[in-house]
């Protein structure tokens, strides 16, 4: 009886084993895989925002250089205009010299010798020679005159072929612009397509979460690229500091809110404020919900760096993975030139102040 006991308890535990530990497996498999398609989900988010992103600033930049391009070319006419007058006096001034010099070399030294032994005495001959030589003088006036509008048209005409060149350049740089734009474009309708191939159905979440992050980011896209255009001449640091060759400026929340919103056309509340060393933007979006982005900003080479440590929208906060697969290793990187003829060395955050460190350019 023990043995029939023992054996049909051997084969329930056999029954056991059969039933559960596929479904054991089979649950590890499948949260791994969910694992596998979250992180894959992450990776093609911050690859179409950072798509976004690079196509955004290079459309602002191809807008940027069109605009000055346009500037340039109407400033063309008005060169040309004062090239026509500088040519037309120079012309003028050729023709009054070429007739006095005609009159001094077949009339001129005759009449003149004339004038001056023709004198009854000596007042008369001083009076003879001062005549004699306002004639002369006025020769050397044409000619002077002659001499200062031929420069003025060597002027003018250098400057309408800085012009013309300037142009040139201009036009090779939005049209290195544009074809930017177009590859950028292709890249990103390629990754929208492979998104579509590797997610089916999912996808239209995941494009649900770019687009609320494409529009987030936005406001942190222009604000940064702003950092070299703003208006720093136009407001004084609230602390100025001389250390030698250098200079430390400080700037309150409130001073670099202004320099940075100044003049920008923007359908979105936002503020920026220091605190924790970061650098927090808050704002609502073109969705009209809230957001909060913070980050630690710093200076890399000729750019300014801003490393996004963490990103809330609404009520929900990216995971830090997302967050460090958007900004990359290095951070985001945004040129930067000439801070008031200075150059930006260094950026310290503390609560409610940035510390900029200034060297001379």
């Amino acid at each position: 009886m023990s043995v029939y006991r023992y054996s049909a308890g051997i084969i329930a535990l056999l029954i056991f084993l059969q039933c559960f530990l596929p479904a054991a497996v089979a649950s590890e498999n499948i949260l791994e895989t969910h694992e596998k398609l979250r992180q894959r989900e992450q990776q093609i988010v911050a690859e179409l925002i950072q798509a976004d992103l690079l196509l955004d600033r290079t459309n602002r930049e191809c807008a940027k250089v069109q605009t000055t391009l346009m500037q340039t070319r109407a400033q063309l006419p008005t060169v040309q205009e004062k090239l026509t007058i500088s040519q037309n006096k120079l012309i003028n001034c050729q023709q009054r010299l070429s007739l006095w010099l005609r009159h001094f070399y077949m009339e001129g030294q005759t009449s003149y010798l004339s004038i001056l032994l023709g004198a009854i005495d000596l007042g008369d001959f001083i009076n003879r020679l001062a005549l004699v030589g306002v004639l002369i003088s006025q020769g050397m006036k044409e000619y002077n005159t002659t001499i200062v509008a031929f420069a003025s048209v060597k002027q003018r005409t250098n400057e309408l072929g800085q012009l013309e060149q300037t142009l040139v350049n201009q036009q090779k740089s939005l049209d290195i612009k544009k074809q930017q734009a177009i590859t950028l474009q292709q890249n990103k309708q390629n990754l929208l397509e492979r998104t579509r191939r590797e997610l089916g159905e999912n996808q239209d979440k995941v494009l649900t979460v770019v687009a609320r992050l494409h529009n987030t980011l936005k406001p942190l896209e222009t604000l940064l690229a702003r950092f070299e255009q703003a208006p720093w001449e136009q407001y004084r640091p609230d602390q100025m500091q001389w250390l030698g060759t250098k200079v430390k400026a400080v700037y309150k929340e409130s001073t670099i809110s202004k320099l940075l919103f100044t003049g920008v056309d923007q359908n979105y509340a936002a503020r920026v404020s220091f605190a924790g060393q970061q650098l927090i933007i808050q704002g609502v979006n073109e969705d009209n919900i809230p957001f909060t982005i913070a980050g630690q900003l710093g200076v890399t080479g000729q750019n300014i760096c801003y490393k996004i440590q963490s990103i809330r929208i609404g009520e929900v906060s990216l995971s830090p993975d997302l967050v460090r697969l958007i900004a990359g290793e290095e951070g985001l990187l945004y040129p930067l030139g000439r801070l008031m003829g200075w150059r930006l060395q260094h950026i310290d955050i503390e609560e409610g102040k940035a510390i900029l460190e200034l060297v001379p350019a």
